[in-house]
């Protein structure tokens, strides 16, 4: 007979925290809180969450570890307050009451902070989903209508080291050079002053350099792909060696350094986020519909409702909405902050009118403008649009009395674009001017924009901690986490305060 060499997986057994509800230490803690302290509703939110998914995810073998239930009530106590990082987490739960009362006095490993945080990081949609389905349970949210937008975060990676092709390539050759003198233990000839200064430390570079490369020779072809106007000079294309998934861009404030673009749909009528996500791009267009897919896996369904601004609208995101059954509120071509131009290059497309059974425009002066062309643009994401070219007489625009505002520079006659979702946008404007849609988008400006700055400002959410997109998808699903569990229960709270317990 032969016998498997494989064990079955034993049920998972954490150690006994130093402290109990009982223990005088514990009730000295408990009497020092406030009833309507944050520990006490980010205990109460935990313990309302299923994490058996968490539970599992340890083997069941070696020393006994800590609670993950515990680990998990502090690591969200401490997001909720700005302090994102494991040495942090280490540091205060030997120096923070509510900590060790949160806890029950336990005060792991600096190097168990950061396992944890590693292996809590893809189970925190499912927590989110939870939090999420309670709200929507006890009658907190539909989660029917939600505004829409991004900001930057620095990655945490140097704006003023940033490498091109060319400059990349000689490091890797000087690398290499390095790792082979190492690997016939010779004595290393002079090194510049970015090389790793062991021959374990120098190997491990080459391959992040190696990665970076691989990142580097991505956005290259992409940037081949751009039609020539768009598209840039290879020697301006660079990627940040330290984190060479991070998008390069301008910050904020106006800084061009690595960062990271972090969306969230808030939920207009109350404080929840119903969806989020962390993409490295420095841009926002193309991203509505993943985030209303992102939404319907967190929430269980899509929003009727979006608001957006006009960064994510274009006719394909009208087209898909119309798809999806979403009805968008957001201004064609302008933000929120945009004034009347001091002076007009030319007239605008709006001036011409479409004859729909002649299919062709008509300019101010009755000059027709027929089909000369059809062309498929490549948008973003790799999406393409088809898009029609309407030109007039080229000699009856050179007499026309209106040509210095119509087309003074085009000796070709003026030309108008036609997108293959025309109708759609044509509506989309319609719609947006009138009251009613006005009235709807005011609300944008004052739901997802101040949940931004709360991330920002009391959440300390202005860097990446840690380096690569998991990471950043990580915290930012940490932060919302902790910020929705804490509306989940402080709502509770407001409805039904007495009774609450510990």
């Amino acid at each position: 007979m032969i016998r498997s060499r494989h064990r079955p997986r034993k049920t998972p057994r954490f150690q006994e925290p130093p402290l109990t509800r009982s223990s005088p230490l514990w009730l000295q803690f408990n009497e020092q809180l406030d009833a309507d302290h944050l520990a006490r509703l980010i205990d109460r939110g935990v313990d309302q969450l299923d994490l058996t998914p968490l539970e599992q995810s340890y083997t069941g073998r070696g020393s006994l570890p800590y609670s993950p239930t515990l680990l998990l009530k502090i690591v969200l106590f401490e997001i909720h307050r700005g302090r994102p990082k494991p040495a942090q987490w280490y540091l205060d739960t030997t120096e923070n009451i509510a900590l060790q009362w949160l806890g029950m006095g336990i005060q792991p490993a600096r190097s168990v902070w950061y396992l944890f945080a590693a292996r809590v990081r893809p189970l925190v949609d499912g927590f989110n989903h939870q939090v999420l389905q309670l709200a929507q349970t006890q009658g907190h949210t539909t989660a029917d209508c939600g505004a829409l937008d991004g900001t930057f975060l620095e990655a945490n990676a140097s704006r003023h080291h940033l490498l091109n092709a060319e400059q990349l390539q000689q490091r890797l050759v000087l690398l290499q050079a390095a790792t082979q003198q190492d690997a016939a233990a010779s004595v290393p000839t002079e090194q510049p002053y970015w090389m790793a200064q062991t021959p374990a430390s120098r190997t491990q570079q080459q391959q992040q350099y190696q990665t970076a490369q691989a990142h580097l020779d991505e956005r290259l072809a992409e940037n081949e792909r751009r039609i020539p106007s768009q598209r840039q000079e290879a020697k301006k294309i660079r990627i940040s060696v330290t984190d060479p998934e991070a998008a390069l861009g301008k910050d904020k404030f106006k800084v061009f350094r690595p960062l990271y673009n972090v969306q969230y749909v808030r939920d207009v009528d109350t404080l929840f986020i119903l969806g989020y996500d962390t993409v490295a791009r420095n841009y926002d267009a193309g991203m509505l519909v993943p985030m209303m897919k992102r939404t319907e896996q967190l929430t269980g369904h899509k929003p009727k409702k979006v608001l957006l601004d006009s960064g994510y609208i274009t006719g394909l995101d009208l087209a898909e909405a119309r798809q999806l059954e979403i009805a968008l509120y957001g201004p064609w071509k302008e933000n929120d902050y945009s004034e009347a131009p001091t002076t007009v290059k030319q007239l605008s497309k709006a001036e011409f009118k479409w004859d729909a059974t002649a299919r062709e425009y008509r300019c101010p002066q009755g000059q027709r403008l027929s089909l000369a062309g059809t062309q498929n643009r490549t948008r973003c994401l790799g999406r393409t649009e088809k898009v029609e070219l309407y030109r007039a007489d080229a000699k009856v625009c050179a007499s026309c009395p209106l040509k210095a505002k119509c087309c003074p520079k085009a000796s070709r006659g003026r030309s108008v674009n036609r997108s293959e979702h025309e109708e759609l946008i044509e509506e989309h404007r319609a719609k947006m001017a009138t009251p009613e849609a006005k009235e709807i988008y005011k609300r944008r400006r004052q739901t997802v924009e101040p949940s931004i700055g709360d991330s920002k400002e009391h959440r300390n959410y202005r860097r990446v901690h840690g380096r690569g997109l998991e990471k950043a998808k990580g915290h930012t699903a940490l932060t919302v986490l902790a910020h929705n569990l804490y509306e989940l229960m402080k709502t509770n709270a407001a409805r039904s305060p007495v009774g609450q317990g510990p």
